[in-house]
């Protein structure tokens, strides 16, 4: 039997509480929380993109999606614009607000896999990255 101590799976759950509790701290502060902070990611990287979308990629009801951009509309983050081909949907863009906001998130996960790597050699951030992907690999094999 392993101890608790010894398991590797122990060990990546706690570097995974870890790290929520880093992000979801450094959000804070931008006064978002990890739903906001993923749907301006996606913003960023699919400007124009629609709610459904979001919806989808956040695997998140579209009710809950509507109450999320409703917030970030009115903290003037997003802009929302009909396009002329199709009253019915609204195109999401980012204000330069949201860009700066989106910049800051970035910078956050930066700053988090700095964290992680600061005390590792290269070859060891190789050996890792190398060992993370084998093992994730394993996962959606099954």
């Amino acid at each position: 039997m392993i101890s608790k101590g010894d398991s590797i799976a122990e060990h990546i759950y706690m570097l995974s509480i870890l790290q929520q509790k880093y992000v979801v701290d450094k959000l804070k502060q931008l006064q978002l929380n990890s739903v906001q902070a993923r749907s301006l990611t996606y913003i960023f990287l699919y400007p124009g993109t629609i709610q459904r979308d979001i919806a989808t990629y956040l695997g998140k009801q579209q009710a809950t999606i509507t109450n999320i951009l409703k917030g970030l509309e009115e903290r003037k983050i997003i802009y929302r614009e009909i396009p002329k081909n199709n009253e019915r949907q609204k195109n999401i863009f980012l204000t330069s607000d949201g860009e700066q906001l989106v910049k800051q998130v970035n910078l956050i996960f930066e700053q988090l896999n700095q964290k992680i790597c600061n005390d590792l050699t290269i070859e060891e951030k190789k050996q890792l990255k190398k060992i993370l992907i084998k093992a994730e690999k394993s996962f959606s094999e099954n």
